[in-house]
């Protein structure tokens, strides 16, 4: 389940051109004085290194036709930097013929090297440019600079790689952009040469809500934009809704705009949020700068009232009892998780493993203990895989607990909740048999944000199970098991919702096993997209909504005196059979509201 939408475009501009005299400009990942404090090492060892920068297309562009006529780089601390150079990437990804200037400076802070031949930026369609220098590393000094602005682009070392040495990116796009610009003069400058990226916003947003998003902001034009200089519409679905501005300035030539889009009257379903860029300083752009981005509106949402972890374990998983320790950190800390622990075999029989259990694991795409899966999403620490490893070390638990608990807050925020899930949960103690109803109200959204096909879900669970543990290698005895999944009532898939009126309501009945502790036994319902095969794929199979109830006892009941307009339509007994009237023992009687009262006859 993806939450943001990221949408590129390409770049628009307004050529307004300055004088007739030659200009000159910094042409890198970002353009401005910046420099880190802290410094940086590729290689811990000694020697000359060499170290560069890979500038895109995008970024090239408004510089053709000019030429280098000096490279700077900034340092951390100071280290001999002997050489300078230039590098053309063909469009094929063969390097071209390298430009070197020897130098012999620095110093920290910015070190500028003029360039006896100026380099002629007379560049094909697509080609790049590798820009860099040589440097002595020295045993633990850490001298490059990279600074956090602009577009992260990963930087480049030659290094050896099997049998040959090539340029390779060293990963360090965390880190920022490394110090290392070119000064490029050029006959003329557009004044304005904005772009447009990284639009991003809510996946839902409730009629009527401010639709907030945020969309990065480039200029490489040779004027500063100042705050509130730029004349920003907003349209959905292409009708404007909304006129902003940039409310902060351009920043070494980059701008954040962070903002909301009213919503009110829309129709329920998906939309589309254009920002668009139309002017700067009053004067409109030849060409609108834009982007676009899908939401979906809706109606009306529910509460969220819980949300699952279905863990996948086995009693002879030596790692497990690590993964079993984590949840019950996170449960401990929050009381909006369930945590189902479904069981498996592994070295040896696991005395809690199902038919149905197995199929779970197979259809949510678990390849090994212990994993689990988060109201069945990706996200938490893959970007592919709904079951995920949580085998973290115990000093690592607290961390984990809180990076989960964002990742629930996230789903909590992004994800909107669309029918709500109440319980009757009732068993007779002298037959061992048990009646579970499933109910609640659904939003008018509910199909058209979740489909036809969603399922109601219900897990029996048992607590306080105890059986041997396998532990880091020891078998440890008398180690408790809780949140065992006993059975889904109906099939793992889970059932489609009985709908009537804005509601549903689902019974099922069953007998408890002899093995079984009445006791202990709690039933979770939750409401989802269906499960498919691992195989094909883990998209769309999220979990919506969930709750968790325990059984009350039948001889326990009270009879409960129907209120308000609603009257009896029909009679069922624990068996889920119907009947005409009120039976003595407990009833389930169905109102013409579509909701449902228990009554004990005795």
């Amino acid at each position: 389940m993806k939450k943001l939408l990221l949408l590129f475009t390409a770049v628009l501009a307004l050529s307004l051109t300055t004088g007739a005299q030659p200009v000159q400009k910094i042409m890198g990942h970002y353009d401005g004085d910046s420099i880190s404090s802290e410094g940086f090492a590729v290689s811990t060892t000694t020697g000359v290194r060499t170290i560069a920068i890979m500038l895109e297309p995008e970024e090239l562009d408004i510089f053709q036709g000019g030429k280098i006529v000096a490279i700077r780089v900034g340092l951390a601390q100071p280290t001999a930097i002997s050489k300078v150079f230039v590098i053309p990437v063909l469009t094929n990804g063969k390097y071209g013929q390298s430009a070197m200037w020897e130098c012999n400076v620095g110093e920290v802070g910015w070190n500028t090297v003029q360039l006896e031949t100026p380099y002629d930026l007379n560049l094909e369609e697509g080609q790049k440019l590798l820009v860099g220098f040589y440097y002595q590393q020295e045993l633990e000094a850490k001298p490059l600079s990279f600074v956090k602005l602009g577009l992260p682009y990963d930087t480049y070392t030659y290094t050896r790689v099997g049998s040959v040495s090539k340029w390779k990116e060293i990963g360090s796009t965390a880190n920022g952009n490394l110090s290392v610009q070119c000064i490029v003069e050029r006959d003329s400058y557009p004044d304005y040469r904005i772009k447009a990226y990284d639009l991003r916003t809510n996946s839902f947003v409730q009629v009527g809500d401010m639709l907030p998003f945020i969309m990065n902001l480039n200029n490489r034009g040779i004027k500063n934009i100042g705050a509130n200089e730029l004349g920003i519409n907003l349209l959905i679905d292409g009708k404007q809704v909304a006129t902003i501005s940039n409310e902060e300035p351009f920043v070494d030539g980059y701008c954040t705009l962070n903002a909301a889009a009213p919503t009110d009257g829309l129709e329920t379903g998906k939309h589309k949020l254009t920002v668009e860029v139309a002017s700067v300083n009053g004067e409109p752009l030849e060409a609108a700068i834009s982007q676009d981005v899908e939401f979906t509106a809706y109606q009306q949402a529910f509460p969220r009232q819980k949300h699952l972890v279905e863990q996948f374990t086995s009693t002879s998983c030596t790692w497990c009892p690590w993964g079993t320790s984590m949840l019950s950190l996170l449960t401990s800390q929050r009381d909006d998780v369930i945590w189902v622990g479904i069981h498996g075999n592994l070295i040896e029989v696991d005395p809690f493993r199902s038919n149905q259990g197995d199929s779970i694991m197979a259809y949510l795409g678990c390849d090994g203990y212990p994993e689990a899966a988060f109201d069945r999403s990706t996200g938490w620490s893959s970007d592919v895989s709904i079951a995920n490893v949580i085998s973290y070390d115990p000093a690592d638990h607290q961390l984990a607990v809180y990076y989960l608990g964002n990742f629930f807050d996230y789903i909590t925020e992004s994800m909107p909740t669309f029918a709500e899930i109440k319980g009757d949960c009732l068993l007779d103690t002298e037959t061992r048999r048990a009646s579970v109803t499933i109910q609640g109200k659904m939003s008018p959204d509910f199909e058209l944000i979740l489909g036809e096909d969603a399922r109601l879900n219900v897990y029996v669970v048992e607590d306080s199970l105890v059986a041997r543990q396998l532990n880091q290698g020891n078998w440890v005895y008398g180690y408790m098991h809780n949140g065992v999944f006993r059975n889904a009532l109906g099939s793992v898939k889970g059932e489609t919702l009985n709908r009537i009126n804005g509601r549903y309501r689902n019974t099922y009945t069953f007998s408890i096993p002899s093995t079984w502790n009445m006791d202990h036994l709690r039933v979770v319902a939750f409401i989802s997209r269906p499960i498919t095969n691992g195989l094909t794929g883990y998209t769309d199979m999220f979990v919506n909504n969930a709750e968790v109830f325990s059984f009350q006892e039948a001889n326990a009941v009270e009879e409960i005196v129907p209120d308000g307009d609603a009257v009896p339509v029909a009679y069922y007994d624990i068996m889920g059979r119907q009947h005409n009237s009120l039976q003595q023992g407990i009833n389930i009687v169905k109102m013409s509201d579509g909701s449902s009262r228990k009554v004990l006859v005795k």
